[in-house]
Order: C-alpha cells, then sequence, then structure tokens
C-alpha cells in the first residue's frame, strides 16, 4: 500500500514532534481517513548533510482541529533530472494552465515563470487576483512535487511581462513556433548546462513577441507539422528533451 507523501515547509529531523498545518489536517482526516499509528512521508525540500530525502513520520495525535506527527527515519532520495530547464509559459486558462504546471513539474522541470503576453486573457488581473493566482499555481507545483516523489520543491516565480525574461540567462534558449524551420533533430549534440524554453498561451506569441525573442537569442523550434495546444506543447518538449539529455528512457 503506498504511503501518503506530503511537502512541509517546517524543518524536519529525525525524532521531533510537530504539528500539521490545517490544509493537511483536512486531508488527513476527512480524505484518507487516516488514524493514529498510521505512516505518512513528509518532505521539506531541504538537505540533510548534502543528501536531499524524505521523513517518514507516525500520527500520535488526531483530532478535526489538530494532528501531531513523531518524525521517524530519514530516506536520502534523489529523483531529480540532471537537465535544468526553466519553463516561461504564456498564461493560459486555469485548467489548461494548471496542466501545463502540472505535468513540467513530473517531468522534472526546475523552475517555472508565468508570462504576460498579449493573448494570455490575463491583462486585467489586479495584484489580489494576481497573488492569490501565483498560490494557486505555487500548490499545483507542490501536488506534482508529493505525487512524483520528488525532494526538491519547483518554485513559480512572479509572473512577469514577455520582455523581462532577458533576466534569465541559459545556455540554450528555445521558443517552441510552428512556423520554425528547425527542428529538434536539428539541435546540436552537446547537453546544455541549462535550458529556457518559451511557450505561448491559446493562440500562440504574437510576431512581435516570437521577433522580440529571436533577437534576444531565442532559437525558434518546431515540433512536426501538426499545431499542438499550450498544454501538449510543454509536455511533448520536455518529454522529448529529458529523453536526449535528461533522465527519461
Amino acid at each position: 500500500m503506498r504511503v501518503s507523501r506530503f511537502f512541509i515547509d517546517v524543518p524536519l529531523s529525525q525524532g521531533l514532534d510537530i504539528t500539521l498545518p490545517p490544509h493537511l489536517i483536512n486531508y488527513i482526516v476527512n480524505v484518507l481517513r487516516l488514524k493514529t499509528d498510521d505512516q505518512i512521508v513528509l518532505f521539506n525540500g531541504q538537505a540533510i548533510n548534502g543528501q536531499t530525502g524524505e521523513f517518514t513520520a507516525k500520527l500520535i495525535e488526531i483530532t478535526k482541529r489538530k494532528t501531531i506527527v513523531h518524525i521517524e527515519n530519514f530516506t536520502a532520495k534523489d529523483n531529480e533530472s540532471p537537465l535544468q530547464v526553466h519553463l516561461f509559459q504564456g498564461i493560459s486558462r486555469s485548467e489548461r494552465m494548471d496542466f501545463s504546471i502540472q505535468k513540467a513539474v513530473e517531468l522534472g522541470v526546475s523552475s517555472i515563470t508565468p508570462v504576460f503576453t498579449q493573448r494570455s486573457n490575463s491583462g486585467k488581473l489586479n495584484a489580489k487576483r494576481l497573488k492569490k493566482k501565483m498560490q494557486h499555481w505555487q500548490g499545483v507545483a507542490v501536488s506534482a512535487c508529493e505525487q512524483s516523489e520528488r525532494t526538491s520543491l519547483v518554485t513559480v516565480n512572479e509572473a512577469v511581462q514577455v520582455r523581462e525574461i532577458q533576466q534569465f540567462n541559459a545556455e540554450l534558449n528555445l521558443l517552441l513556433s510552428p512556423g520554425a524551420s528547425l527542428s529538434i533533430a536539428q539541435l546540436s549534440a552537446t547537453v546544455p548546462a541549462n535550458i529556457n524554453i518559451f511557450i505561448g498561451p491559446e493562440g500562440g506569441l504574437n510576431d512581435n513577441e516570437i521577433n522580440w525573442a529571436s533577437n534576444h537569442g531565442y532559437q525558434q523550434l518546431k515540433l512536426g507539422t501538426r499545431i499542438l495546444r499550450t498544454e501538449t506543447a510543454g509536455l511533448a518538449i520536455l518529454s522529448i528533451l529529458q529523453y536526449l539529455w535528461g533522465d527519461l528512457g
């Protein structure tokens, strides 16, 4: 039976008793219906003596308002890809953006930055709504880390405008574009130290955005002859790159 696994943003060490935060209590008590002495797995994304990993923990007190666990053994685990990939995802509609973030994390992306584009349908977000969106997207990333047994947390960075992506440097910068002439087969065989991938939202990037990115070091890349949805494009390119240079295969 698979043991439930959770990210928790507190220091963890063997022998420690900690009180779980309210959102975990609700899930453990009302959804999983776990009992006293049941085990869960906790990780906080922090290294122990230079090693990432996770802790087993035993539930020692459970009520609807308070749940305490006893931290037991640490297990070193490194499920991180050797390939450092930063995804710049044009902000798309709610379920598509969630899917893009979730699958990117499962496929080993290192970092995610949402990007406001002309076709993002998100230009009217005020500061309060944007903050709520960012919290939601980070929650999607956390859940994907829990499910895929990653021990390092993937950060969803603050959303930026297209021209702000130039502050993030990488050895290889790729922009997905159906009209590109460059294909995967034409990429250099040399494994890059890090990669930036820029993907547009529904409807894609406009000509000005594509030209700007191309003038700032981004190579336009096509994925075959068919037009992919924004959430499919991210899944496809990350799978290919992880197969070529990462840990899929």
